[in-house]
């Protein structure tokens, strides 16, 4: 969403279980070196998938087949981490760019988001909630044109129809602000895919400078502030959390009070250029080592990265304030519908610029393009921090026919994560593979403790056993027997020999 023409116009915490099944999935994560644990910390965004629970028992995918050894020859040994919560809880935000450019992708989302909900339904449905926050956060403390000085949308889940013809078959009920279905009991009409539609279609007169990142950290709480009142309610401490950006453009979220998009500046020549969609991409990324031109076309560029200077918020610091809402990481999932981060050239916007000595202004080269006309800008910052969470960090390119195939790939991440059963990667017997339970304290210092088979210890609590089941075919499901009264675990790393 150019605004240059707008310009122009003017998880960790424990829960009570029984005795109860725990079945294992596939994972894709490299993890840790030979022995039991894996990643660092037990919470690394490397070690494999979060989280999830059946009833009072559900296992998370995680983690994954691992690469590692100790040295010596053979095959290496398979690393996966399993991750308990009490109950099979998701909250999942939404977070729909709504500048402009954006209204034919949000239709897309809107079409396809049965595809998403088809995958859950057929787990069957987890506990969920589901919200949608905008890209609007306004432009720092000076604002800029369509963007306010106060904040724009604020964080605050959008959930008065901007559209009500859209919502003509499903809509939330009076006094709800984010969609809830829990056991079966629904807070909308009709079918959640319906009611999704009619909260998600926001339109494109945001502010065109994104802030995708603020506004998600706003809307949780992860700012240093409480959530706003309208979102209330919405986090539950054992849910896996799940975060889903829908954006053609890169993040540009400023910290309060920011002055980066003063229009005091409005000259190339002038310390931050003029005030285009293109001074995000000034004053936010990094490429081959330097900062990018001002007054040329430059590029293509090879590696690009948020430079990470204050100036807009550091990717770094984004990925711990959202991993610190929960007490163990990988409760946290964060996936996005954007564009990919390469190719990266600057170009030059073939828009005479009378007033300004240098005749034509910068602009990013489009990274994909559609022939429906849709595009989208590099995603160098959001790449980054998908990066930072590992196995649960999904990019999905937003440049596409249907985002069906997209919708589907994150609703099976999440999927796998909350399954009722999980299986073993692969082969194993009680013989060749050790289980490692991590707890975490409130304070998030992890604690480890060895579960021995139930074949060698005679069936005592707690203890695992692998047991054949036609639903994870030619690969084991796990099966961990905990006494009733004893709280989860977090999560437990399981090693096999190949």
């Amino acid at each position: 969403m150019s605004l240059r023409r707008m310009v122009y116009l003017i998880l960790g915490f424990a829960f009570v279980a029984g005795c109860h099944s725990s079945p294992l999935s596939h994972g894709d994560a490299s993890a840790g070196t030979g022995g039991a644990s894996a990643g660092s910390g037990g919470a690394t965004a490397g070690s494999g998938g979060a989280n999830a629970g059946s009833g009072g028992a559900g296992a998370g995918s995680g983690g994954a087949s691992a690469s590692a050894g100790s040295g010596g020859t053979g095959p290496a040994p398979s690393v996966q981490e399993i991750h308990w919560y009490g109950a099979r809880d998701v909250d999942l935000l939404f977070m729909v760019d709504n500048s402009a450019s954006m209204t034919p992708l949000q239709n897309k989302l809107r079409a396809n988001f049965p595809a998403f909900m088809n995958v859950l339904k057929a787990l069957p449905l987890p506990n969920v909630h589901i919200a949608v926050v905008s890209s609007d956060l306004g432009a720092g403390s000076t604002g800029a044109p369509g963007c306010t000085n106060t904040g724009g949308d604020q964080g605050k889940f959008q959930f008065a129809p901007k559209d009500p013809t859209v919502c003509a078959n499903a809509q939330l009920n009076p006094n709800q602000t984010f969609l809830s279905n829990i056991g079966g009991v629904a807070n909308y009409t009709g079918d959640i895919s319906d009611a999704f539609s009619c909260i998600a279609a926001l339109g494109q007169g945001g502010c065109g400078l994104e802030h995708q990142f603020g506004s998600v950290l706003r809307a949780l709480g992860a700012d240093g502030q409480g959530a706003p009142v309208e979102n209330t309610g919405f986090l539950r401490a054992n849910a896996l959390l799940a975060i889903v950006l829908v954006t053609n453009e890169d993040d540009c979220s400023a910290p309060v009070g920011s002055t980066v998009f003063t229009e005091t500046s409005k000259y190339v020549s002038d310390p931050l250029g003029p005030l285009t969609s293109y001074r995000c991409n000034y004053v936010g990324h990094q490429c081959d080592g330097h900062k990018l031109p001002r007054d040329a076309a430059g590029g293509p560029y090879q590696t690009c990265v948020s430079a990470e200077d204050d100036v807009l918020l550091n990717v770094a610091d984004v990925v711990t304030a959202l991993k610190g809402l929960k007490p163990d990481p990988n409760q946290v999932f964060v996936s996005a519908i954007t564009g990919p981060p390469t190719p990266y050239s600057v170009t030059d916007d073939n828009i005479p610029n009378n007033d300004d000595p240098v005749r034509f202004w910068p602009k990013v080269g489009h990274s994909c393009s559609q022939p429906d006309g849709t595009y989208a800008d590099p995603s160098v910052r959001i790449s980054q921090a998908l990066q930072a969470f590992g196995t649960n960090g999904v990019f999905n390119s937003i440049c596409a026919d249907s985002f069906t195939p997209a919708l589907q790939n994150i609703a099976g991440q999440i999927g796998k994560r909350v399954a009722s059963y999980q299986c073993l990667a692969t082969a194993g017997t009680s013989t060749d593979c050790t289980f490692v339970d991590h707890a975490f304290d409130v304070a998030g210092t992890r604690s480890d403790t060895a579960v021995p088979a139930c074949a060698k210890n005679g069936g005592a609590t707690p203890c695992w056993a692998l047991v054949a089941d036609a639903r994870c075919g030619a690969t084991p499901l796990v099966d961990v027997h905990r006494a009733a009264g004893v709280a989860l675990p977090s999560s437990t790393t399981v090693t096999c020999q190949r």
